[in-house]
């Protein structure tokens, strides 16, 4: 395709996008009986049925700076006996905040102080009115309110009074019918699976739901069907979304069967087709490979869900629907982006990373991306989605993938690799992509070669087409230590588990600053090798190899076990 005819292709999909995104815009304001039926302040109170399952792990000392009013969310602390009336320092706080996930810090804790801290910020919510407020329209986090709410109902009403009771059940039914008002509204993604597990999981526990859980239940039998694929990846490419939707899948199979309902057959299925691709993206450290949107990576929650993995199979190598490869040999690991980017309408928060890798060696992470941000996406959001972010090979500082700009869609990945091909022989992988061809005319080849014990990963990246200059980046993890040697071309990786790998390549290696910015404690600092070539015309093929170059082992006096006490 000429340069021309990609512009003109990258313009009709994003208009096509953001005539979607108008039309959604159209449901934003939902008209309902229901709706009506609030506005003129006829709310019925339902009963509470069944308190749901969280399996999200709960922090009892979190519980006791709660009640003692210091609120820590999303990396800042705003010390106020009642945060909703504090000023927010950052939109992640005031989502942290009006998702209300933090009472189960409360309900582990499980004292009387707890249920009182509880429904004191309940209420403190509830008198500054419970919808309609900047902070809470994003319809995810509605449901993700509602959910914290029915997990924390047992605590909550438990010493609370009729008052509370009632306002309480009322609240939730306002909130559950303006979340269903407001599905139209919702895009196309994980977020409509998080709506839609809301509102099946609520009319599983409340009374009288039974039209809205025909409804709910069977929208999220389809949507399952649509966006996770036969490997059990999701659609939009995204690692992050698998364990959050499987930690809200497992609790709606017990109520379920709590109530004596039948669930549409999706719902029993979808967590079984979804349990191996974590499996797949995990790597020696326990976290998830950092691809397209993936950000920190909750390690307790991976082990919740994968505890409920009856198969406990192991990773397939290779996830062909999802566009992932995996090459596993030894104690090091290496995860592939191999495949095209997503549909434009699940692209919203898509990485230009074709042919990026992760590599571990046993639970130190090695090389990585730089991941998306779960702090300060404002700040990061746009620099984290380039190619330059990702451990792959940039050309002529360009990224791989468009993201457009502008209009309703913006933010929507939608124009990159077209053809993206991926042949494996064993721990031997050869890949390519077109994303440079429409503009450059230039195709990207990485081959990669892990040896047999997993000492050694051998590259070889091939720029084919017009002259042109390309960088290939290897992005650290923040505690590996690069070291220079003699040689320009070889840099010693010191770890922090005794062990030392050694990088080389064809030509000159130099030492860079970097971001690391999916960490949970927020972006750090870090390093990353770059090699830089000027004209693909007079070196067109580069290679490099990491190889395990020493293992510190203790010593025997170390490894000796300590004396016993004459007990």
């Amino acid at each position: 395709m000429s340069a021309a005819g990609a512009w003109f292709g990258e313009r009709l999909a994003g208009l096509r996008l953001a005539a979607a995104a108008r039309y959604r815009a159209l449901w934003s304001r939902p008209i309902s009986l229901a709706v009506i039926q609030m506005r003129v302040g006829r709310t019925p109170s339902p009963g509470i049925l069944l308190v749901p399952q969280d399996l999200r792990t709960a922090d009892p000392v979190r519980a006791d700076e709660i009640m003692a009013g210091v609120n820590v969310f999303a990396g800042r602390i705003v010390t106020a006996a009642d945060p909703f009336a504090a000023e927010a320092p950052t939109p992640e706080w005031a989502e942290a905040l009006a998702s209300f996930g933090w009472l189960r810090h409360l309900r582990a804790a499980g004292t009387p102080e707890a249920a009182e801290a509880g429904r004191r910020l309940v209420l403190a919510y509830l008198d500054r009115g419970d919808i309609g407020r900047p902070a809470d329209e994003a319809p995810a986090i509605a449901a993700e309110r509602i959910r914290a709410w029915l997990a924390a109902s047992g605590l909550l009403l438990a010493g609370g009074d009729g008052l509370f009771y009632r306002r309480f059940s009322r609240a939730l039914w306002r909130q559950v019918r303006l979340l269903q008002a407001r599905y139209r509204a919702v895009p196309p993604g994980a977020e409509r699976l998080s709506v839609l597990t809301a509102l099946v999981g609520a009319s599983l526990c409340l009374d009288g739901e039974t039209k809205l859980l025909a409804w709910a239940s069977k929208r999220l039998g389809l949507e399952l069907g649509r966006q996770i694929l036969a490997d059990g990846g999701h659609v939009s490419r995204d690692p992050g979304v698998l364990v959050p939707l499987v930690l809200d899948l497992l609790p709606l199979r017990q109520l379920f069967s709590a109530r004596n309902e039948t669930p549409p057959a999706a719902i029993l299925t979808a967590v079984d087709r979804l349990m191996p691709m974590i499996r797949f993206f995990q790597l020696g450290d326990g976290s998830l490979a950092r691809f397209n949107g993936m950000g920190p990576t909750v390690i307790d929650q991976v082990a919740t869900a994968l505890a409920y993995d009856d198969s406990r199979g192991v990773a397939s190598p290779s996830a062909t629907h999802s566009g992932y490869e995996r090459l596993a040999a030894g104690e090091t690991v290496v995860i592939i982006d191999a495949g095209a980017p997503p549909p434009p309408a699940h692209a919203s928060a898509a990485h230009a990373g074709c042919l990026a890798l992760e590599l571990s060696s046993a639970r130190q992470l090695i090389v990585m991306n730089c991941g998306a941000p779960a702090i300060h996406r404002a700040a990061w959001r746009d620099e984290a989605r380039k190619s330059a972010a990702h451990s792959t090979l940039t050309v002529a500082d360009r990224s791989s993938a468009t993201i457009l700009r502008f209009g309703a869609a913006g933010g929507a990945l939608i124009a990159g690799p077209r053809s993206v091909t991926a042949r494996r022989s064993g721990l031997a992988l050869a890949t390519a992509h077109d994303g440079y061809g429409s503009r450059l005319g230039i195709v990207h080849a990485r081959n990669l070669r892990l040896g047999e014990n997993g000492d050694r990963l051998h590259g070889e990246d091939v720029v084919d087409g017009p002259d042109c200059p390309y960088v290939a980046r290897f992005h650290l993890h923040p505690a590996v230590q690069p070291i220079p040697t003699e040689s320009a071309r070889s840099i010693l990786l010191r770890l922090p588990n005794g062990e030392a790998w050694q990088f080389s390549a064809s030509v000159p290696v130099t030492i860079e600053e970097s971001v690391a910015l999916a960490m949970p404690e927020g972006p750090r600092r870090s390093l990353q090798l770059a090699v830089t070539v000027a004209s693909s015309a007079e070196t067109p093929r580069l290679v490099w190899q990491f190889q395990r170059f020493a293992r510190i082992t203790r010593s025997a006096e170390e490894t000796a076990p300590e004396p016993e006490l004459p007990l």
